[in-house]
């Protein structure tokens, strides 16, 4: 048994080997799959400020002497026992469990340094301008003018949704936002359905919707505060929503093929569950057949200040541990539109990268940062530029050499299926595609 199969075994289990290899055509890297005609985007926001420098390490040459000389503690070692090789003196930490072998098989495109003029290094700043998307802000999400143009502004309201407890600026569009739905008891209205207060039989649904119909289209009270109509509007599809997810608002119960982090019988113990837990209602949502075509996750945690040696590894082992599984059962997953894996692609960002320099046990809020997809039908490799460490600006942050919205347009276009001029619509101007969909 092969280096490469051993780590793979390890990683999903011998029944997930079989399945996974099988899929992915026995090694290699594989061309991919063409752009199915009904595609899913899943996106999992890496929340925080990925320290991607520890995840994505330089193994040889100038950035390998800077990267030591600037993170004698925190640096993580080269080729073997620490890192696997990409090539071109890049190397991916063995802590992003799975993530190798899904590289070398050609699914995974990599987008170092990734960035924007002039980056803001407040969480709360960069989330809003990864969100917005646009030459110029106007308080809705690249994903959200998606929806506007996309989706019905009555109907079609499992087709964005968030399996997070918010609603992210990058979701929300001028007349369509997108649905948070937690759970597989999905969204009941009213709240006394899940107390156990209102029976299934006891609620009229046809009642309730049309109660909301006349609230919706009720002319709004000027003293009202801004927004209420809206409001209304929102809030009539999450009630809509919940009409996908059967009469009593559940969906119906899935064992996921393969296990995820925290499953008895995952290879690794002891790392976080948020995000496979996650990812495991997506594909129940998909294999119980609800239409859905963008879908949010989010893995939190990685704001590493202090304690990165600890946390940051356990980290990594959740957010590869949690796609890789992800990316294995939906290949078990069969949809009206085709096979689940076929039809997905995963795309995790985060806000911003770390300071090169390593400060007493962490790291501080950087620039250039690491976004990657998933999928098969991804052209797999590196498609930007390593940061030259030799070259930072004056606070010691790397120089961005891809702008992110660059990664938007080739989604947009590549996958999501938007014209060219649609595209440039959506993000207010024009970006080089990547081409790696």
């Amino acid at each position: 048994m092969d280096f490469t199969r051993r780590r793979f075994l390890q990683g999903v289990g011998a029944a997930g080997l079989a399945m996974g290899l099988e899929r992915c055509g026995g090694g290699g890297g594989q061309k991919p799959t063409p752009r199915p005609s009904k595609p899913i985007l899943v996106i999992v926001n890496i929340d925080g400020g990925n320290d991607w420098l520890n995840t994505m390490p330089p193994l040889s040459g100038s950035n390998r002497t800077v990267y030591d000389a600037m993170r004698p503690s925190l640096g993580i070692p080269g080729t073997g026992a620490a890192a696997d090789d990409l090539g071109g003196g890049i190397g991916l930490n063995k802590d992003f469990y799975g993530m190798y072998e899904l590289s070398t098989l050609g699914r995974i495109a990599w987008i170092p340094g990734i960035g924007m003029p002039n980056p803001n290094l407040s969480h709360f700043v960069s989330i809003d301008l990864w969100g917005q998307g646009a030459a110029t802000p106007n308080n809705t999400g690249w994903l959200g003018r998606f929806a506007d143009s996309a989706f019905s502004p009555s109907g079609d309201v499992l087709r964005g949704l968030t399996v997070t407890n918010d609603l992210p600026v990058m979701l929300r569009g001028s007349s369509r936002s997108f649905v948070s739905i937690t759970n597989s008891s999905g969204y009941v209205y009213p709240a006394m359905l899940r107390s156990g207060r209102l029976s299934a039989s006891q609620w009229d649904t046809q009642a309730i919707e049309d109660a909301y119909g006349a609230a919706v289209s009720a002319p709004v009270d000027p003293s009202a505060p801004p927004g209420l109509a809206f409001a209304e509007a929102v809030g009539k599809q999450f009630f809509d929503a919940q009409n996908g997810f059967g009469t009593d608002g559940s969906l119906a119960p899935r064992t996921p093929s393969l296990p995820y982090p925290g499953d008895a019988g995952y290879p690794l113990t002891g790392i976080p569950t948020s995000l496979a837990n996650q990812l495991k209602l997506v594909a129940q949502m998909l294999a119980n057949g609800i239409d859905g075509e963008v879908f949010f996750t989010r893995l939190g945690g990685f704001d590493t200040h202090g304690n990165q040696a600890t946390d940051h590894p356990r980290l990594m082992r959740a957010l590869g541990g949690s796609i890789r599984a992800f990316y294995e059962d939906l290949g078990s997953v069969d949809t009206p539109f085709g096979n689940a894996m076929e039809r997905t692609l995963i795309l995790a960002y985060s806000e911003f990268g770390r300071r090169v320099p390593e400060n007493q046990g962490g790291t501080d809020h950087g620039t250039a940062g690491l976004a990657f997809c998933v999928g098969r039908g991804v052209s797999g490799g590196m498609m930007s530029n390593y940061p030259d460490l030799r070259d930072l600006d004056g606070n010691q942050n790397m120089k961005y050499t891809v702008d992110f919205r660059s990664l938007y347009a080739t989604v947009l276009e590549g996958w999501l299926g938007r014209s060219a001029a649609e595209t440039d619509a959506i993000l207010g101007a024009t970006y080089p595609r990547l081409g790696f969909v």
